[in-house]
């Protein structure tokens, strides 16, 4: 399939899905370390993404600043949770990245995910 044609629905709602899914664990009360994992990643695509087709990515980085700030509590707790204020913010930066993808191209998004995966995965 041509790079330039969209993921199909299915796909396209698996992405946006599960790291919505991952931040309703913390609020819950049950995230892990794969949730964080997976909802950084989505952002760092959200960010590369903004950049990709000049969007402003300032709430996307406010969402990744809560999961930092997670983190941080997490390292001083040894427990995952969220205040109300980062729940917020890594929604909105969420449904903008979300947004994002539904406007771009399969090509670009496919750029963005490779972009992400070689240079903030850890091997």
């Amino acid at each position: 399939m041509p790079l330039t044609i969209r993921h199909n629905e299915e796909a396209e709602r698996e992405l946006q899905l599960t790291p919505h899914m991952e931040l309703m664990k913390f609020r819950e009360g049950y995230a892990d370390e794969k949730s964080w994992h997976t909802i950084v990643c989505r952002l760092n695509i959200g960010v590369i993404a903004a950049n990709e087709v000049g969007d402003d990515y300032s709430g996307i980085r406010k969402g990744l600043d809560a999961m930092l700030r997670i983190q941080d509590r997490y390292n001083k707790t040894q427990k995952w949770g969220i205040s109300g204020e980062d729940y917020r913010d890594i929604g909105d930066a969420l449904v903008q990245t979300d947004n994002l993808q539904l406007s771009m191209t399969r090509k670009q998004l496919a750029k963005a995910i490779k972009y992400v995966y070689k240079n903030a995965a850890m091997n």
